[in-house]
């Protein structure tokens, strides 16, 4: 018997002083409540988001590029520029031989430089790459379902990866043709009998409200999020 007051002596003196406490019934009901509120806050902060705004990470910066190919067969006589120069429409900028002066098309930089001086090159052969910086922009790819939402002079709020930062900008112009005709890449279209639905993406283009330099960032990832209504 002794052995046995022992025990639930030692078994009263290790009995958590909690186990007996009991949670007040107004204090489940504050619980419940703050968990319902915050549920509702937090839906209706995206019915809010998906309602107001169109946000898609498929977007990145971008500007017309011209490869320019000599235009005649021969050997190269002249190069004028080298990469990273800035240039004017017009501008001389290379010489083939039995051929007439290589131009820029736009006012632009020149990014790339395929050929060197005296090298021999076909009328194919692409002697340097032309980017028209006087002109950036942002591309952003919207999907078909949502193409009818997105209008010209929409704000927008643009995060560019490389800065690590926000800039306001506006849609500037909505394209009409998908990504796929425009390139001229396959799609799920076909005449073999089967048939896998594909959602199309159509362009569109965003322009800056601040001179930020995006010359030297071409072709990289942007996040844009417009206020459609």
């Amino acid at each position: 018997m002794a052995i046995n007051k022992e025990t639930d002596k030692y078994e009263k003196d290790f009995t958590p002083k909690t186990a007996n406490r009991k949670i007040s019934r107004p204090m489940v009901i504050f619980v419940t409540i703050v968990i319902l509120l915050a549920g509702l806050g937090i839906a209706g902060y995206f019915i809010y988001q998906g309602s107001f705004y169109y946000q898609t990470d498929n977007a990145k910066v971008d500007t017309m590029i011209y490869q320019l190919t000599a235009n005649a067969n021969g050997q190269l006589l002249r190069l004028y520029v080298s990469q990273g120069d800035e240039v004017k429409a017009g501008q001389v900028l290379a010489q083939v031989e039995n051929g007439p002066y290589l131009r820029s098309p736009v006012e632009g930089t020149v990014t790339d430089v395929k050929m060197q001086k005296g090298n021999y090159v076909v009328a194919s052969d692409i002697i340097l790459v032309v980017a028209k910086t006087s002109d950036m922009y942002i591309t952003a790819n919207v999907e078909e379902t949502n193409i009818l939402k997105i209008q010209m002079g929409q704000s927008v709020s643009v995060s560019l990866d490389a800065y690590g930062r926000s800039f306001d900008g506006y849609v500037d112009d909505v394209n009409t043709v998908t990504s796929t005709k425009l390139t001229g890449s396959a799609s799920s279209f076909t005449t073999s009998g089967t048939y896998t639905k594909v959602t199309q993406l159509i362009p569109i283009k965003i322009k800056l409200l601040e001179n930020v330099d995006l010359a030297n960032i071409i072709g990289t990832n942007a996040t844009v999020k417009i206020r459609i209504k």
